[in-house]
């Protein structure tokens, strides 16, 4: 398998607006750890230096070749404005792509980048740079979804925050809100409810009034439909009144059927948000 996945990374001391949560105000070790974990997860489960040890001879064997994939990471920044430089055990691990953008439109640099790539890969991703794929079978359940449902459908991930403090453990952090914030990009009530067999499990899926989950995979004909459909690139950013979260859900909301596993099979298909900026309000539940 063949994966691109695109990251926007931005970040300087003093953030261009501080009540802006796209900006991902954090302090500078704070916000590399995050980035480090992003990239190295997408290598780790997806890349082609996964190996098993043969303790006899004390020797590493690669994955045979149907275990591995082509993964291609390019990190797209503004200025001098990252953390990237003077990290050596990083760079193997992705391309700089360095732009001259205002920091709120890297997606949309993202997203030229994703066009430019177009007809070379099987997937193509778009990942914000706080967010961890860290389920090996990603792309497994990913293409049996696509397979079943056709390319007008898109499985979305849903996307988790961890603590080790209770009572909440994991919160999936977006998972509902109310349906008057989407329902003119989108119509939940199309073809609202799917079922997949995995396994020996039924897997249930659901139109989300909240389709955002920091990231978005492509296949290669969803690629194709979107980039040709009136969506791609059109200059709306009124999602959520915010540029970056419109890059990473707007265009494709509205070019696609977007389904998230129900919450009960919440983590069938899910991504760990590095913040837990949600999960350590009080909530009640």
């Amino acid at each position: 398998m063949r994966i691109f996945v695109t990251i926007p990374h931005f970040f300087r001391e003093v953030s261009v607006d501080a009540t802006n949560n796209s900006q991902r105000i954090g302090s500078g070790p704070e916000r590399l750890r995050a980035v480090a974990a992003t990239i190295s997860a997408l290598h780790q489960h997806f890349g082609n230096g996964i190996c098993g040890l043969d303790h006899q001879h004390i020797k590493a064997h690669p994955v045979g070749p149907e275990g591995t994939c082509v993964l291609d990471v390019v990190i797209c920044t503004t200025g001098n404005h990252h953390l990237l430089s003077g990290r050596p055990l990083l760079k193997p691990l992705f391309q700089h792509h360095s732009t001259d953008a205002e920091p709120l439109m890297l997606g949309f640099e993202c997203h030229r980048l994703l066009r430019e790539a177009q007809g070379k890969y099987d997937y193509y991703g778009y990942v914000e740079d706080d967010i961890v794929v860290h389920d090996p079978m990603f792309f497994s359940k990913r293409r049996q979804f696509d397979r079943t449902f056709g390319p007008e459908a898109l499985l979305q991930p849903n996307r988790c925050e961890l603590s080790i403090i209770g009572p909440i453990f994991k919160m999936y952090v977006d998972y509902r809100v109310h349906r008057s914030v989407t329902e003119a990009y989108q119509n939940i009530d199309d073809q609202p409810t799917l079922e997949m067999l995995y396994g020996d499990e039924t897997i249930c899926f659901e139109r989300p009034s909240y389709p955002s989950a920091g990231c978005f995979f492509l296949n290669a004909e969803q690629l194709d439909r979107w980039v040709k459909s009136p969506n791609f690139l059109d200059g709306d950013t009124s999602y959520l009144k915010n540029p970056l979260d419109s890059a990473a859900t707007l265009s494709i909301m509205k070019t696609f059927r977007i389904y998230k596993p129900v919450l009960s099979n919440a983590s069938f298909l899910e991504v760990v948000h590095s913040s837990t900026r949600w999960i350590g309000r009080r909530l009640r539940h």
